[in-house]
């Protein structure tokens, strides 16, 4: 019977689709089955349905089994980020610490709770996760109402809880993959086994993005309220929280911005108004006043003017951020010696995202009130006299405090993120890495200041006598270099004037810029690298010689190397007068130390570093005297210096700016191509005002470059005369002055009368008698003494300045 039952089950399912010759069902032997044989085949039709049931109900234990363990295996390996913190922008502040200059990284600053309003936190609630208070991370009837929305074609839809959305965030999961949802879900339910729903409300509103650049609710409040989230109102919480949703739009900006889409925008904002009412968030009573569409959302245009100010480094000022991150990426940790801030990322390369995303605020030595006045004054590089200038004619200007090292403003040019005319820089933060050889020119007869600062220093007084007779030198030790360094082999040097008498004062040969005698002062008595360790000193670490057979200058760096090793390898004695390149940087400080009396302090833009409202870093001052450099010598080279300003008319006859500031400066030209010929391609002006801290003034030192932003050329006023140093240079350097210690309320002190340092009279010049009279043209009694057959170089042919 069992037998009989196998194989009539067999012979019915096996021909189940096949029909017999009158339509009825086959039986075995293929003819039409008999009525007394139907009530076998229904039970068989039963049991085969019973067994397909039964089979399946196993399948489905065994699958839901298997899937028990591997889920509960997958659920156990997910783990949770190790690092919950955020990425938070760096912000770059003036030297008050309060006023932002720029902001870089990842635009967003993390807020506590209860910081957020609730209305806002609320608003986001019914926006884009009605159940979160209730829901255990995963909205469970979301989840099968975007699945059936999937598979039947309707919407595809993600149904992510704000607990998800966050999980997705952390866990940098993407696309829309089935396999990446159940990854977000496993994360999101472990964040709620672990944290509260406040704790997961305050991270997901820091790291949502709400568009134009803003992570977090902080950013987003800033960018289209224009204020802190702290003051927003439900209504603008709304708006916000209706442009996560879709907080880029196709590039031009949410559709749900009202300045883009007026309508998407209401129609978004009366949805979760509908939301926020039914979950009880706001009464009915309410509503028209705290539902009301705001009347102002700032604009695209708004925002990007007020983003400029603060987080736009293409303005000048981004230039000083080059700078400042430079020097922050440079500091190391006194008890180990590694950089700070220093980052190796997954593939082992190193990075600076402790510093771009770190949340740091960085303070920098930058003055908010002389840094416009920096930028308007050396933007102005235009003259009425120059309706013809160049093209591409450039400014720089740099301000030091004497004392302190610290930068109070700084123009490299307009672009801050292009060539820094007056610096180049090293950027491990936001460049290449690499060195700029912008920002090097050649200084001119500027530079003599460290040239007069080594003659004091030799003993030399401000009255000693020098020859100014323009004259050749016979080729030296300068001449062996052959090929090594370009136009290293003396000969004739060009004076402006051909004139001169056998005997100028030290005081003149400055005033009046004459290059013979500070070159035969260098060649015959001081020596190239004795005026080389006096500009070290003072603060040049950098200067660039044209080596033979390199196409472009070689930086030599000084900070390593003395005088004795670096010349005459690749400085000669035109040193003296200024034709090796420096920065208007290091310039800047190098007249700053002769402002404090010969105190050198490295110049830099960082003040202060702090993170987690916590100071890390407070700016290093340590101040060096020039070696030999007495307050009596400082004295003595500003008494000669003031006269430079007033030479140009850029002060009075008692040597006062029209701002009523007491100004010794220093004017300095140089050649297009070394060639005078050609004209002038470089003109500078730097300068001090008195330094005393005992009077609450550590005054301002200052340098201003005017020359080419592209391939040089002659820069000629309109009346065919070449630029000069006190012709452009000159009053944008005094106009600075004055406008910026004005602002900083810099008390009007005069500089201290000449000490009449050193003990030698005669350098290189033919003294006069000494029981001849004072010349009483000349305003400065004992300087300038006259006689029979002796020239008086307040009288000669004039001098063209250097």
């Amino acid at each position: 019977m069992p037998a009989a039952m196998g194989a009539a089950g067999r012979a019915s399912v096996g021909r189940a689709s096949v029909g017999g010759p009158d339509g009825g069902e086959p039986g075995a032997d293929g003819d039409p089955i008999k009525p007394g044989k139907q009530s076998s085949v229904s039970k068989a039709k039963r049991r085969r349905r019973r067994n397909i049931i039964i089979a399946s109900i196993a399948a489905f234990i065994m699958i839901f089994g298997i899937g028990i363990v591997a889920g509960t295996y997958y659920f156990d390996t997910v783990a949770l980020p190790d690092d919950l913190s955020l990425n938070q922008s760096t912000t770059i502040y003036y030297s008050d610490g309060v006023t932002p200059m720029a902001r870089i990284g990842e635009n967003r600053t993390v807020l506590p709770l209860d910081k957020i309003p609730k209305d806002v936190q609320h608003a986001v609630v019914a926006a884009e996760d009605n159940s979160f208070y209730t829901n255990d991370g995963v909205d469970y009837k979301g989840v099968v109402r975007a699945a059936w929305n999937n598979i039947s074609g309707g919407d595809r839809q993600g149904a992510s809880t704000i607990s998800q959305q966050y999980a997705r965030r952390w866990a940098d999961l993407e696309g829309v993959t089935y396999a990446r949802k159940l990854r977000e879900a496993v994360i999101a339910l472990k964040l709620n086994q672990q944290y509260s729903k406040d704790e997961i409300m305050a991270m997901y509103l820091n790291v949502v993005y709400f568009g134009r650049g803003a992570y977090g609710i902080e950013a987003a409040a800033q960018a289209y309220f224009g204020k802190s989230a702290d003051k927003l109102e439900m209504n603008e919480g709304m708006v916000l929280a209706g442009l996560i949703k879709n907080p880029e739009g196709s590039g031009k900006g949410s559709p749900f911005d009202p300045n883009i889409d007026k309508k998407q925008a209401q129609d978004r904002f009366d949805y979760i108004k509908g939301q926020m009412l039914k979950l009880k968030f706001c009464s009915d009573a309410d509503a028209p006043t705290k539902m009301k569409y705001p009347e102002k959302v700032v604009t695209p245009a708004e925002w990007r003017a007020n983003s400029s100010q603060s987080q736009n480094l293409s303005k000048p000022e981004g230039l000083i951020v080059h700078h400042v991150l430079g020097e922050v990426a440079a500091l190391t940790d006194p008890k180990t010696g590694s950089l700070l801030y220093e980052d190796i990322d997954a593939k082992g390369d190193k990075n600076f995202d402790k510093i771009r995303n770190g949340g740091l605020k960085i303070v920098t030595t930058i003055d908010k009130d002389m840094q416009p006045i920096a930028v308007r004054e050396a933007s102005r590089n235009k003259d009425s006299n120059m309706n013809n200038q160049p093209p591409n004619l450039q400014a720089a200007l740099v301000a030091v405090e004497p004392g302190t090292g610290g930068v109070k403003a700084y123009y490299g040019g307009d672009n801050g993120n292009g060539n820094d005319y007056a610096a180049y820089y090293n950027d491990p933060v936001l460049g290449n890495g690499k060195d700029s050889c912008c920002g090097g020119h050649p200084p001119g007869s500027t530079f003599k200041v460290y040239t007069l600062a080594t003659a004091l220093m030799a003993g030399y007084k401000t009255d000693s006598m020098w020859n100014g007779v323009p004259r050749d030198f016979p080729p030296d030790r300068t001449a062996k270099l052959g090929n090594q360094v370009k136009n290293a082999t003396e000969g004739p040097v060009p004076n402006c004037d051909s004139g001169s008498g056998q005997w100028c004062t030290l005081k003149e040969i400055t005033v009046q810029s004459l290059n013979v005698p500070f070159y035969a002062m260098t060649r015959e008595i001081l020596g190239a690298p004795k005026v080389i360790d006096t500009a070290r000193a003072a603060g040049i670490t950098d200067m660039w010689a044209t080596v033979q057979g390199q196409a472009l200058p070689q930086r030599i760096d000084l900070r390593t190397k003395t005088g004795a090793d670096v010349s005459p390898k690749y400085f000669s004695n035109e040193v003296a007068f200024g034709q090796y390149p420096i920065t208007v940087l290091e310039h800047a400080g190098g007249l700053a130390t002769f402002a404090a009396k010969g105190v050198a302090v490295k110049t830099h833009f960082l003040k202060e570093v702090w993170k987690d409202n916590k100071k890390t870093y407070q700016e290093v001052i340590k101040p060096q005297k020039i070696p030999g450099f007495t307050d009596q010598m400082a004295d003595d080279l500003a008494y000669i210096l003031q006269d430079v300003p007033k030479h140009y008319g850029l002060t009075n006859n008692q040597g006062v700016s029209p701002g009523g500031y007491n100004l010794a400066g220093k004017t300095g030209t140089w050649q297009l191509g070394n060639t005078t010929s050609k004209g002038n391609a470089h003109a500078w002006m730097g300068g001090f005002v008195p330094y005393d801290p005992s009077k609450k003034s550590n005054g301002l030192a200052a340098a201003v470059w005017v020359g080419n932003k592209g391939d040089e050329q002659a820069i000629k006023f309109t009346n065919g005369q070449p630029i000069i140093g006190g012709k452009l240079p000159g009053p944008i350097w005094r106009d600075f002055m004055d406008a910026a210690l004005k602002k900083i309320n810099t008390p009007k002190l005069k500089f201290p009368p000449a000490r009449g340092t050193g003990s030698k009279d005669v350098g290189d010049g033919i003294s006069p008698q000494p029981s001849l009279p004072v010349d009483p043209g000349f305003p400065n009694p004992g300087q300038s003494q006259t006689g029979p057959g002796i020239p008086n170089p307040s009288t000669s042919q004039s001098r063209r300045p250097r």
